[in-house]
């Protein structure tokens, strides 16, 4: 596999990832009425990813 093929299934891994740990918060802060510091820090959110997220929020 090249590796402009493997940089770009590895891209799409990260975006899928941080879609559905966007939903999972989403869901949290909903049903537990907290912020998504807070839920972030109970689904231990690595920081790198939390640098993203937050800015959807």
């Amino acid at each position: 596999m090249s590796k402009a093929m493997e940089e770009r299934i590895n891209r799409e891994k990260d975006k899928e990832r941080i879609d559905c740990s966007y939903e999972y918060i989403k869901n949290l802060m909903e049903a537990m009425k907290i912020t998504a510091e807070q839920a972030m820090s109970i689904l231990k959110i690595p920081d790198a990813d939390r640098t993203i997220l937050s800015k959807r929020f």
